[in-house]
């Protein structure tokens, strides 16, 4: 589904861009953020609601399972009420960012509901899921937030370029990661997955080597963000060092190939659903103090960034425990 701190770290993006104001910005924020997870959730649910008996048959937790077909149905639509409403409340000029909110809606729909359930459909299945879940949010947020995107310079395009196929390579990485965690209950299922149909040795292999580009692509995208806003670039820099310092990177020659293939499958997660964000926050805080009161409200809703960064650093300090570690 889709993860809200990655889109709103878009959201704060525009906001450099535009030199936007918290006064003016929050409620927009506020309806954006509802609008999103609102329709999150319906995907959430329509997907639960189709699986209902092929859950059950695979073991899997199912939110709707213990309801009759109506009550099921009524928790489907519910959430998409609030969703096009703080939608609508956001008056967004144009065809661009409406278009695409109501291409969302259909993508979550088409995914889970027969006849064409993509997510059983194998390439289609995966292509979707990275559509819904990481790509279109991304630029609804971009096009919402960007008056006049479409006339935008070319460093703007090339943002939008690479921020395009970023969130394209990240979500293909976590559709096919969730899948290969799956693949025994989808089995189950008789859903027919990409993972199924290919295998988890041919989806492993294939993520990475799809990581290379997707590292490539994620620093081609930090240089040009830092050639906008110069101290961005310190975001990239410390999470790559962190991370270096993290998995003990002076051993990593010694690791047999088969762990390799392991361990690198989820680390850039973490610098575009924390890292990312939280940066574009600081920098607004950093022009206006009245954004402190948004990043602190940011790290409470999404405490996960720093948790894992006090794990990451106690992990780097057990790492470097022994004389052998140096």
């Amino acid at each position: 589904m889709v993860i809200p701190p990655q889109v709103l770290g878009w959201i704060y993006f525009c906001l450099l861009v535009t030199h936007g104001t918290l006064q003016a910005e929050w409620p927009r924020i506020l309806l954006f953020f509802t609008a999103l997870v609102a329709t999150s959730s319906f995907g959430y649910l329509l997907n639960d609601f189709f699986d209902v008996e092929s859950d059950k048959a695979a073991g899997k937790k199912n939110a709707l399972a213990g309801f009759n077909y109506w009550l099921r149905l009524l928790f489907v639509v519910l959430p998409l009420l609030p969703g096009i409403g703080a939608w609508v409340l956001l008056k967004i000029p144009g065809l661009g960012a409406n278009a695409l909110f109501a291409l969302q809606i259909v993508a979550l729909t088409v995914y889970s509901a027969p006849p064409l359930r993509l997510k059983e459909r194998s390439a289609m299945g995966i292509v979707a899921d990275a559509f819904y879940g990481h790509i279109n949010p991304a630029f609804i947020a971009l096009t919402a937030f960007v008056p006049g995107y479409s006339q935008m310079v070319f460093i703007g395009l090339l943002v939008f370029a690479l921020i395009f196929v970023c969130t394209t390579l990240k979500g293909l990485r976590n559709i096919l990661l969730h899948q290969l965690d799956d693949r025994k209950k989808d089995s189950k299922a008789g859903t027919n997955t990409f993972v199924r149909k290919n295998g988890a040795l041919f989806t492993l292999y294939f993520i990475n080597n799809l990581l290379p580009f997707e590292i490539f692509f994620t620093i081609a995208l930090c240089v040009v963000i830092s050639y906008i806003f110069p101290p961005f670039l310190l975001s990239i820099l410390i999470f790559a060092v962190l991370t270096y310092l993290k998995f003990s990177g002076w051993k990593l020659p010694y690791l047999p190939k088969r762990q390799l293939k392991f361990k690198f499958l989820h680390f850039l997660n973490d610098y575009y659903e924390g890292w990312i964000p939280v940066f574009f926050l600081l920098l607004l805080s950093v022009r206006s103090a009245d954004f402190l009161i948004l990043l602190v409200l940011h790290l409470v809703l999404f405490p996960s960034f720093v948790i894992k960064l006090w794990h990451d650093l106690q992990t780097i300090a057990q790492n470097f425990k022994t004389e052998d570690d140096y």
